[in-house]
């Protein structure tokens, strides 16, 4: 994954007059043209830089290589106004030898190697200078040509078609054939529970939607071979326009159960942009737009754009304005963008609000609703989360135009592929308890994954790790930088790590499939959040345990805990189920169950209500 970087450049459009050296490699340049004309004003090209920051400066070549010519004829951008002069503070490396080396999880150039400071405007491939992306360009036409050579019958008889222009969802004709008690079975089985009007049935694999072929390879290359349940029903009911309120386990497939919808959507609308994707943090909206990108690749004009906090501002509002599709954002970045007048959101069709539990809370919910202020009353909206609670329920009631509500697995509850224990541990003991799991080869699966309730302990707390089992631990919570929390990531991933300290900051929607292993060090707040931050094992089904300390520090929780661990078949610890605070909990429950039920007017109870209130009335 990458954030987003672009070549900028600027053009002198009133000097005509072209260069030798232009005319010798215009054959190899296509209608690409060298400007001559060159002076001090700021519309002046980028020259290549005198000096290098690693070595002393060197005698410029008096007759520059056909790669640095085609530099300053391709990466020309569109022309600068006012508004974009923050973004002509530092100008574009010309040479490759002036750029740095990439540092570990920094994008890497497509020709050198060396650090992606830029996208490549016209193959959103990363390079390093004006030189790269002039190689670059001539490796890519190169490679188009071999291609045409080695078929020129097919590339004379049959000119490449474009994809379809209206894509339309169709049931197959395989799912049109099963009878209803079938698809009814069918839904039972996998635990698929929809609510809603005229309910399109589900697909049972990717071919059933019939895409174009472009997508299915890509769903292919991406490891995508038959859809989850989530993905079974989401998708054909997104593809019609339907507005979607879902919940699923975490990593059930969510993820691309709205991505497909949106892809298709966007692939068949002109204005750009046409679809907005929101998320909570940088790092789900990073591996969103990731995952996108596969998806997308190969199929027409389909661009991203992260529009992200922590993240420097000027690079992403050039990207926004290079005509892309989908839009990958966090709140507080996009409203900041609104705000200058620098994206028009009128031609949104489609919008997702990943996560919606946590976008819809205190702090989120003003602002996802000041977003969807600014796009069209008709676009199609999809809230996702692993939890629906039913206040979230009722707003998504509000933002909704007549939705299908579609729930797998069991509602607001854990994953089922997750193996769960609850420990009781007083907090002294805490440590000594995580050492003893650590050093038990049973439960020991690198890399571990530690949930702490603030940023001090996960710093200490990894400290303390490294010192006494001698495991390689780091910690990451919100303060520490974007890179740091990437490079962070990106070991977790690829298990340089074998023991990570986190905050909630890794608590929701990141796939974390090489972890099987997660501890609960401080019980989360709330179960919304035990339940996510346990949702980061298991991904795709697997198996994985999620080991919970808990004490009377979370008494609050004790009767939630009861309800929705226990019919997973976990043990509770002895001293949770006695607890005289979980009994107090369970008895204000029913008394709050019995007092609803009191207040329903049913047949049975339809006289007495009346005979107390006659009473009642008299008495006054």
């Amino acid at each position: 994954m990458f954030v987003p970087r672009s070549l900028k450049i600027k053009r002198n459009a009133n000097d005509d007059s072209k260069s030798c050296a232009a005319k010798k490699i215009k054959s190899d340049a296509e209608d690409l043209q060298l400007d001559e004309g060159r002076d001090d004003s700021t519309d002046a090209l980028v020259t290549k830089e005198a000096t290098t920051s690693d070595r002393p400066s060197t005698e410029p070549c008096p007759f520059p290589s056909t790669a640095g010519q085609l530099a300053e004829v391709c990466l020309v951008g569109p022309e600068q106004d006012a508004k974009d002069s923050d973004l002509s503070e530092e100008p574009v490396k010309s040479f490759s030898k002036t750029q740095r080396w990439a540092e570990p999880g920094e994008p890497v150039c497509v020709v050198c190697g060396r650090y992606g400071e830029y996208i490549c405007d016209k193959t959103d491939e990363d390079v390093c200078s004006l030189e790269c992306k002039a190689k670059h360009l001539l490796q890519v036409k190169e490679k188009e040509e071999r291609l045409k050579l080695s078929s020129p019958q097919k590339a004379d008889s049959e000119p490449e078609a474009p994809l379809n222009a209206f894509y339309v969802y169709k049931e197959h004709p395989f799912i049109l054939n099963l009878q209803e008690d079938q698809i009814e079975n069918l839904k039972r089985q996998l635990g698929i529970v929809v609510q809603g009007q005229d309910v399109t049935r589900p697909i049972i694999d990717f071919e059933h939607c019939g895409f174009p072929e472009a997508l299915n390879l890509n769903l292919k290359k991406s490891g995508y071979e038959v859809p989850t349940p989530i993905q079974m029903q989401m998708i054909p009911v997104g593809l019609l326009g339907r507005d979607i309120l879902a919940s699923a386990d975490t990593g059930s497939g969510k993820t691309a159960a709205f991505l497909l919808p949106v892809i298709t959507r966007a692939l068949c609308e002109s204005k750009t942009p046409s679809a907005l994707i929101l998320t909570p943090t940088r790092e789900l909206a990073i591996q969103i737009e990731s995952q996108a990108k596969e998806l997308m690749s190969g199929l027409p004009r389909m661009k991203t754009v992260l529009l992200v906090g922590g993240l420097p501002l000027p690079p992403q509002l050039y990207r926004l304005r290079q005509h892309v599709k989908v839009i990958i954002a966090t709140p507080g970045r996009l409203l900041d963008i609104i705000k200058q007048s620098s994206v028009e959101l009128r031609g949104i069709k489609i919008v997702v609000v990943d996560e919606a539990d946590t976008m819809l809370k205190m702090g989120f919910q003003q602002q996802v609703l000041d977003i969807l202020e600014n796009v069209p009353n008709d676009c199609q909206t999809i809230l996702v989360s692993a939890t629906i609670p039913a206040s979230i329920e009722q707003l998504g009631s509000q933002l909704l135009h007549n939705p299908v509500r579609i729930i797998t697995g069991e509602k607001n509850l854990p994953c089922s592929s997750v193996r769960q224990i609850i420990l009781w541990v007083e907090e002294p003991a805490k440590k000594k308890k995580l050492f003893e799991i650590l050093n038990d080869r049973k439960l020991f699966k690198p890399p571990v994954l530690v949930f702490v309730d603030c940023k001090l302990g996960a710093d200490l707390l990894s400290e303390a790790v490294q010192k006494i089992t001698g495991l390689k631990s780091v910690s990451i919570h919100s303060e520490k930088s974007q890179t740091e929390r990437k490079n962070i990531l990106k070991g977790l991933l690829e298990g340089d790590y074998e023991v990570v300290v986190s905050t909630g900051v890794l608590g929701r929607g990141l796939d974390l499939i090489s972890v099987r292993l997660v501890v609960n060090f401080d019980m989360p707040s709330s179960m919304d959040e035990y339940v996510h931050q346990v949702g980061r094992v298991g991904r795709l089904g697997q198996n994985g345990t999620a080991i919970t300390f808990i004490n009377n520090n979370s008494k609050r929780l004790f009767w939630d805990i009861a309800k929705r661990v226990k019919p997973t078949g976990s043990i509770l610890p002895p001293q949770l189920l006695n607890s005289p605070y979980l009994h107090d909990q369970k008895r204000k429950e029913q008394q709050k169950d019995k007092q609803t039920q009191n207040d329903l007017v049913t047949g049975a109870n339809l006289m007495d209500i009346i005979r107390k209130h006659d009473k009642s009335n008299s008495q006054k």
